[in-house]
């Protein structure tokens, strides 16, 4: 007797069932998705010690007949398909028949369901994979499943459950995910009979998106709507001020389906190239609409990873439709924070202990060199506003404080500007439009360098010789990884060559930019901009220079970053300072 043979059924369900079912939040994750498939207006989801207990998912969907529901919990029983031709246009959340099955197998399960034109309802009790029960039922029109001792029957998997509340932090993600792509249908979330999630129907995604994302986003999402060649990008994107420490606020869908795709995620943080901090990420609710027949759902059983025909395509698009509409934006100047949690802005006299606050005073060397002076004597006044990009405009110069920072007057109230940040950002346009002209003029070195690559460099210095060639390098090999490097582009000035081009390589091998045209040259011309001779901290300047650093500032594209995203301003309204001193 040969030692292969066919599992049986219950022990087969259970091994598919560990594919579809890895915890509490992919029972509500499977269960929502039915919902919404069988078009429910309202769903409400109950749980109770972080869905391991109990699970009751109830929705007020179209339901099903006697025979459908003892169907529904027969392994690859679905109404979503019926031939394998419609596995390339998926529109629906399921199709694969898997979920029911699977979440009877590892539970006790109980479904109850009606359709509206029926006189009673179905209830189906499942246990461990085994049907316990068909029996007529009274009931409401929609269906009801309820899970309960979710992997009683597979001691191993329910050990590496992890405690209630991360549980049902996990569950609180999956609704909110699939409360962003159903606006139109209501969800309500409880826990042990409290309501912690009443989500209404039929309002703007902005408003739903302020529920997930909480209070701080109030004002902070912009709307997107792209159109391309047969690829659509529409919903909300977070202004470069409302960050996160990863990745995680960043809601993908495609076809209205929740998705993990790193590739789209780079793309559109790409998009924000220079006005987020470096560690930052961005928060958005970001819906790709395709073709279907371009996109295959049937990869992994969770249906949560996709692909996309012409990817490379679609995410070159994305970063060109994130850059377009934060560069429409009028202002993105991110406003002071006050209250009682955060750090109170200290107010200090002019007097003569230039260490506390600095008059305008002498100039240094660094000021003069970076080109920053006028003629104009230091008491020159602006003789009009200098209007910043959308409508902030500053309508007097204040003062320095801690020989950091400028203090100005704006139509509004008034704005903190960080002198460095800000000519960092004026001097990083001026090399990026340089190097983005194609007639870049070249700096012969005086005595040639060797540059010295690192073997697991070099194929990513290969890649980009092109790039550097186009920008005003001159570079030939000289054996086995080494260059010579004969010219670098005659914007740079005084910058070492050699150690723009190590850094650059090593931003690369981190992944920090990719060898695309238009993100390199942004790399190159953000590391020269830090590296230039430019205005620092702690240096004194007059009115005339501050003038001037503001005049440029002005004809930015984005004034409001550095070349690192860190912020150039701060602003705050006349009103907002009034209710700090309680006049409103």
């Amino acid at each position: 007797m040969g030692r292969i043979r066919v599992l049986p059924e219950q022990l087969a369900n259970k091994i598919a069932a560990g594919e579809v079912i890895e915890r509490p939040a992919s029972i509500v994750k499977e269960l929502v998705e039915n919902s919404l498939d069988a078009g429910a207006r309202s769903i409400e989801i109950e749980i109770d010690h972080g869905g391991k207990a109990f699970i009751r998912v109830s929705d007020d969907g179209a339901g099903m007949d006697a025979s459908d529901a003892k169907l529904a919990f027969q392994r690859h029983a679905t109404s979503k398909i019926t031939a394998a031709e419609d596995l390339e246009g998926i529109g629906s959340y399921g199709f694969r028949g898997e979920a029911l099955p699977s979440i009877a197998a590892v539970s006790r399960a109980r479904l109850i369901t009606r359709r509206e034109k029926d006189p009673a309802g179905t209830e189906v009790v499942v246990e461990g994979g085994s049907l316990k029960g068909v029996q007529e039922h009274a009931c409401r029109p929609g269906t009801i499943v309820e899970v309960r001792d979710l992997f009683f029957n597979t001691p191993a998997r329910r050990k590496f459950l992890k405690a209630d509340s991360t549980e049902f932090g996990a569950i609180q993600d999956v609704v909110c995910r699939m409360a962003l792509c159903a606006p139109q249908t209501r969800f309500v979330l409880k826990s042990s009979d409290k309501t912690l999630l009443d989500l209404p129907a039929g309002v703007p995604l902005s408003r739903r998106a302020q529920a997930v994302f909480g209070p701080e986003s109030s004002g902070q999402l912009l709307d997107l709507d792209w159109q391309g060649d047969g690829i659509g990008f529409r919903g909300l994107l977070g202004k470069p001020s409302l960050t996160r420490g990863n990745r995680s606020q960043i809601h993908l869908f495609v076809n209205r389906r929740w998705v993990k795709s790193l590739p789209l995620s780079y793309a559109l943080q790409a998009g924000y190239q220079g006005m987020l901090m470096e560690g930052r990420c961005p928060v958005a609710v970001l819906f790709l609409e395709v073709d279907l027949k371009r996109v295959d759902v049937n990869v992994h059983p969770t249906k949560q990873e996709v692909r996309i025909s012409n990817e490379p395509e679609i995410t070159s698009a994305l970063q060109r439709a994130v850059r377009e509409r934060l560069s429409q934006e009028p202002d993105l100047a991110p406003s002071l924070k006050t209250g009682i949690h955060q750090p109170a802005v200290k107010t200090y006299a002019i007097h003569s202990d230039s260490s506390v606050a600095q008059p305008w005073g002498a100039v240094l060397e660094g000021a003069r060199s970076a080109g920053l002076l006028a003629s104009a004597p230091p008491s020159a006044a602006l003789q009009q506003p200098i209007a910043l990009k959308g409508k902030l405009k500053i309508t007097r110069l204040l003062g320095q404080i801690h020989r950091t920072y400028l203090v100005a007057e704006t139509e509004e109230g008034f704005a903190i500007i960080d002198q460095h940040a800000a000519h960092e950002r004026v001097v990083f346009e001026a090399l990026l439009a340089s190097l983005r002209s194609g007639q870049a003029e070249k700096q012969m070195l005086f005595l040639e360098e060797l540059l010295e690559v690192h073997p697991r460099q070099r194929e990513l210095f290969k890649q980009s010789l092109p790039l550097l060639t186009k920008v005003g390098f001159d570079i030939e090999g000289f054996g086995e990884g080494t260059s010579v490097v004969r010219a670098y582009p005659a914007v740079f000035g005084e910058v070492d060559p050699l150690q723009v081009l190590r850094t650059f390589l090593e931003q690369l091998e981190e992944g920090k930019v990719r060898t695309v045209l238009e993100e390199s040259q942004e790399a190159l011309a953000a590391l020269c901009a830090c590296k230039k001779q430019s205005v620092k901290a702690n240096d004194a300047m007059e009115p005339a220079a501050a003038r001037k650093l503001l005049e440029r500032l002005a004809h930015c594209e984005n004034p409001f970053n550095c070349p690192h995203g860190r912020p150039v301003l701060f602003t705050q309204t006349l009103s907002q300072l009034e209710k700090q001193f309680k006049r409103t």
